[in-house]
């Protein structure tokens, strides 16, 4: 017997007849899925609906924990690997994010349009700002040096974003310009010393606000923006709301807490970085030799370090030196090198063990979520030519 067909020769379970069946059945269960998730956004635009009417935050970093842990728990119930049912909540989350996000940015009752003046808003973080907040119908004038700076004296909000080395100054030059029910507030990676200097300067609201992010982000939604408390008030309180709407989660905290978190966050980090950046060009190997053995892992890590050195030095040194509570943080990293560099020039390998097991158990709570993140981001990367 002879065919051109390669199939004609299957046995009848795996025949043509049966896989045009199961592809059937397939597409049946698409349109099923697709049917679902069209549901389900309707039910996200009640949802939209109703966060508008009452002027609610988009994001809720709670509710989207435990929608995805349920979502893992129903599919070990159903004989669903917990990845695939991870993944598919992730990306019914997005979505429904990206239709909140769309139905929140008209401004309605709960949004007051305010007159927003911002102090160095032709850098790069006072235009992303004011463009999202004049998308959101404010009235924005950017002010830079040489402008006209009137606007101050008549804005609603002041909001001050120019590099931490000029903030003082800036900061101290507003003084008595302001009208008294104005909000004057700032965007700096450090909060102690600009939020003395702003509530010396004005004695109206003030507020200390630090944008956990860069203004390369194409959206707010999902970003953390930290937020200090100095002299609060109804103006800073909408503000805040309005960020909310935005879609940023919001995390309250003193000027001094802000920079000892900052201190680890932001300086334990950069230094690290910087110095394991450093260690490379001692080192002298190419990175685009290196790259050919690379493993994901390497390349990541090799992506974070060459990510900052594109960057503006004279911030990091801001971030490194300025902070009050940099010296210590500094001192660990440094005493943390040097012992591990000693345990391993002696070749102590119970020593190894002991400090590579101390930090393991500090890290135990972490460990499956530092896993997760990870695996996702290396599972993109490898993707990558």
């Amino acid at each position: 017997m002879s065919s051109s067909d390669p199939n004609d020769l299957a046995s009848p379970a795996g025949s043509p007849v049966r896989l045009a069946e199961i592809r059937a059945e397939l597409d049946g269960l698409d349109r099923q899925l697709l049917e679902t998730a069209s549901r389900r956004a309707r039910l996200v635009a009640e949802v939209a609906a109703f966060k508008r009417a009452e002027g609610r935050p988009i994001y809720d970093r709670e509710r989207e924990r435990r929608i995805v842990h349920r979502a893992e728990e129903v599919a070990a119930e159903v004989g669903l690997d917990r990845a695939t049912a991870r993944a598919l909540m992730n990306v019914l989350v997005d979505a429904s994010h990206r239709l909140q996000e769309a139905a929140l940015r008209e401004p309605t009752a709960a949004t007051e349009p305010r007159h927003v003046a911002i102090v160095g808003g032709r850098g790069q973080m006072g235009l992303v700002l004011g463009r999202w907040l004049s998308e959101r119908g404010h009235q924005v004038t950017l002010i830079d040096q040489g402008d006209s700076d009137d606007a101050v004296s008549e804005a609603d909000i002041v909001m001050v974003a120019v590099p931490m080395a000029q903030v003082r100054a800036v900061v101290t030059g507003l003084a008595g310009r302001l009208r008294p029910g104005a909000l004057l507030c700032d965007v700096n990676s450090l909060k102690r010393d600009v939020c003395e200097a702003m509530a010396d300067a004005h004695g109206g609201e003030v507020l200390g606000l630090h944008p956990m992010f860069g203004p390369s982000v194409s959206s707010i939604r999902r970003q953390k923006v930290v937020v200090c408390p100095v002299r609060p008030g109804p103006v800073g309180a909408a503000l805040q709301a309005e960020l909310g709407r935005m879609g940023a989660e919001l995390i309250e905290a003193t000027p001094d807490a802000h920079d000892r978190m900052m201190a680890v966050i932001q300086v334990l980090v950069h230094f690290s970085t910087i110095a394991r950046g450093d260690a490379l060009r001692r080192v002298g190997i190419p990175i685009e030799d290196s790259l050919r053995f690379t493993s994901p892992i390497y390349r990541l890590e090799l992506s974070f370090i060459g990510r900052l050195f594109t960057q503006n030095p004279d911030l990091y040194a801001e971030i490194t030196m300025q902070n009050p509570h940099s010296e210590p943080v500094r001192a660990a990293f440094v005493e943390a090198v040097n012992t591990l560099d000693r345990t391993v020039t002696s070749g102590d390998r119970g020593a190894f063990r002991d400090a590579f097991r101390g930090a393991g158990a500090f890290f135990a709570g972490f460990g499956p979520d530092a896993m997760r993140l990870s695996d996702l981001l290396i599972e993109t990367l490898v993707k990558e030519p």
